[in-house]
This record gives C-alpha cells, structure tokens and sequence, in this order.
C-alpha cells in the first residue's frame, strides 16, 4: 500500500511539475496588451502558464538567434518569420497567421480633423518604424511611396525601435504625427486617427506565430488557441482584423 501512494505522489508531482512550466512567447510591442489578454484566457481555461517577452518583431528575433529561451515567436510580418525559419529557429510547419491590421496616421487628440496629413508627413517631423528592420516602418514606407509622398516624408521622419515607441512621441508632444496600427490607437485616449492608408498601398499587415524548434510541449494548444472564436473575440475588440493570409 505504501508503494501505490508513492507512486501516486511521483505521478500527482509530475503533473504539478509540468503544470508548473511556463510557455515564453516573443511577442511584438504592437500585441503587447492584447496578448495579456489573451493569455489570461488561456491560462483560466488549461492551467498552463504564459509569460509574454514583448519588444519589436527585429529585436525579439536578434533575441532568438542569439539564444534567448523562448516557445513560442510572433511576427508582425512575414519577413521577420522568413528569416527565423531560414536560420532554423522556427518549426516551420507550425506557424500560422491569425490576425491582420489597419496603417494609419495618428495625431494628437486636439488636432484639428481638416489637417493636411501630407502637409504633416512633408513639412514637420512625424514618427514611425525604422523602415528596414521595424515591420511597422516597412508596411510605412510603403505606402507613402505608394502616395508620392516618401521623398519629400524621408528626410523629416524620426525612427524608432518600435511602433509603440513611434506612437509615444507624438502623446509626449515630439513630433506632431506617427504612422502606426489602427490597434494602437485603442490603447492611447490622447491620440487619433487622421488618415487610414488604403490596404492596397502597402503589403497585407500579417501577424504570424510559430513554435521555436526547441518548444515545450504545449506551444501547440496556445497556437491554436490563438485562431478559436474566444480569441478572435479579444482581437477584435482590441481593434485587429481577422487574417488576411493564407499560407
């Protein structure tokens, strides 16, 4: 009999033990609420427990190549995915898309809504992503050369690591736009849409997530999470789109 319980304790500590891992998801600063959302859900309905390392898409996957212990990446964008997959970071049969967004220009709350927005993009100082590393600033750069407007913007844009970081500057007064997600906006009562770029002047805004090659069991249930109605629920309310892309 005594055996028998202490078995039954080596197994009822197992569970707890694995019950007790937590899954690290790499998480874009542009999800950075939703997803604590999100993973509160998730962690009420499994038990599993989520820990969120949230910075831009570039820095999370220098992150990642450089070894930083994580399950579970996530992409604002097909590129940066690409490129952990190429360096084998990512199971490349695991990634999925499951969201989408709106590029707009973001003001400050008292600014007027009959301001030029070129005049703001050409003539003062705006914010947005780096264009060649923040998803982001390249979804940005795109459509302003999509407009005409990118030689003239170039020379008065301010970059930043981020698109959190973009959106910042213009609540702190620093500069008198950024170019950002429609979701950002949600987050900062003192900011604005002006302008809604056409979703046909940039590439598709793709929020992509995958298992990292060395995962713990359990990255898959979160991932799939990620696509049920409850989910989708959360990401809309938090002013995403559903997934544009199929891949």
């Amino acid at each position: 009999m005594r055996v028998f319980f202490a078995l039954v304790g080596m197994f009822l500590s197992a569970g707890l033990s694995f019950a007790a891992e937590r899954l690290v998801v790499f998480t874009p600063s542009s999800l950075g609420d939703v997803l604590s959302e999100i993973a509160m859900a998730y962690e009420n309905r499994s038990g599993q427990k989520i820990v969120l390392s949230i910075a831009g898409t570039s820095q999370l996957a220098r992150q990642l190549e450089a070894g930083a212990p994580a399950d579970i990446f996530m992409s604002a964008d097909r590129r940066w995915m690409d490129w952990a997959i190429d360096k084998s970071l990512i199971d490349e049969k695991s990634q999925v898309s499951f969201a989408s967004n709106r590029l707009v220009l973001a003001v400050r709350s008292e600014t007027e809504n009959w301001a030029d927005p070129k005049a703001l993009l050409t003539q003062f100082p705006f914010a947005m992503g780096e264009p060649d590393s923040v998803p982001a600033g390249h979804y940005a750069r795109e459509a302003l050369r999509a407009k005409g407007w990118w030689s003239e913007a170039k020379s008065h844009a301010v970059y930043g690591e981020n698109v959190r970081v973009a959106l910042r500057r213009v609540v702190l007064g620093e500069v008198g736009a950024a170019i950002v997600y429609g979701s950002d906006i949600a987050v900062e009562p003192g900011v604005k849409s002006l302008l809604v770029f056409p979703s046909d002047s940039h590439t598709a805004i793709a929020y992509i997530v995958a298992q990292t090659e060395n995962a713990k069991t359990g990255a898959g249930d979160f991932i799939s999470f990620l696509t049920t109605p409850a989910a989708g629920a959360i990401f809309a309310r938090a002013g995403f789109l559903p997934s544009q892309e199929e891949r």
